[in-house]
Order: structure tokens, then sequence, then C-alpha cells
């Protein structure tokens, strides 16, 4: 009998703390939904200030540096004749200045086709600290997998930089 006392005071003890909520984490995720909120507004070729003021001072953006053909010929041209092409790329130029990011990729990224597909579908958070700094993943998965297609998603990740979400990734899956 005392034993049976023993255990359900232990299952009735571990339901209570299994079921207590984070809220710490529940807090952060409100933000970052507000943030990623703010974020579609700002999606707009007239809010691109706006928008700028959303955004770290560089966004990491592989997609920039092939939007365009010429683009394209550019990273083919230092694949082929630069032995240290991967370093160049992944260390320096995939890393694109905010005023350029604006100037010259967000018309042909942020579509009007593009940005309500992000504004129609489904979002999943990731929360993730990198060397004590912390960041939160956006995934929106713009093309959904058909039997001929494993589908896509597209990747928006926002840094915390002086206690304000800002956004500095954007990227494919796959």
């Amino acid at each position: 009998m005392k034993n049976r006392t023993h255990i359900i005071l232990l299952i009735t003890l571990f339901v209570i703390f299994s079921c207590k909520k984070d809220h710490k984490n529940e807090y952060d995720e409100n933000k970052i939904s507000k943030t990623w909120n703010n974020f579609l507004n700002v999606l707009d070729p007239n809010k691109k200030k706006d928008f700028k003021e959303l955004s770290d001072k560089k966004i990491r953006c592989y997609l920039c540096l092939e939007n365009t053909i010429t683009e394209q010929n550019e990273i083919a041209f230092l694949r082929d004749n630069d032995s240290l092409w991967y370093d160049k790329i992944y260390d320096d130029l995939i890393y694109i200045p905010i005023d350029n990011f604006v100037e010259n990729d967000f018309d042909l990224i942020f579509n009007s086709v593009f940005v309500k597909t992000l504004k129609e579908k489904k979002t999943i958070f990731n929360e993730r600290i990198i060397d004590g700094i912390e960041y939160y993943e956006v995934l929106v998965t713009t093309t959904e997998p058909t039997l001929n297609h494993e589908g896509g998603q597209h990747s928006f990740q926002f840094k915390k930089i002086n206690g304000k979400w800002k956004f500095n990734e954007i990227e494919t899956i796959p």
C-alpha cells in the first residue's frame, strides 16, 4: 500500500511539472511572431526604409549572388578560376550590405507573388543560440511536395541585436 501511494505521488508530481509552461519561450515566440508579421508588412516596394530598419547591416543571402545571368556568370567564373572560390563566397560575398540588398535584390526576391505566398503559408519558428547570440529562424514551405518534386522552404533568420530582432539571412531549403 505504501508503494502504491509513492507511485501515485510520483506520477502526480511528474504530471504537474511536465505541464508547467515555459513562459520565457512563449514570450520570445510571441515577440518573434510579431516581428515576422512586421517583416511581412514591410515587404512592399514603398516600404524599403522600414525594411532597412527591421534588418541587420548585412544580409546573408546566397540567392543574391545569382539573381541575374551576369551574376551567375561571375560566380561560375570564380568557381572555374579561383581555388579559394568556396571561401570567398561563404566568408565574404554572401554577406550583402543592406543598402545593396535593397537596391539590387529586394524587388527580385520579394515580388508580389512570393510575398503573397509568405503571408498565406504556415510558419515554423525555431530558436537557436550560437556563441551566446539569440537567433530565430522562420521556416515557410513555399513549394509543396508532390510525387515528382520534394518541395521547398524558405528560411528567414532574425538575430537579436540590442534587444531587437533584426532580419539577417534568407536561404532556401533545399
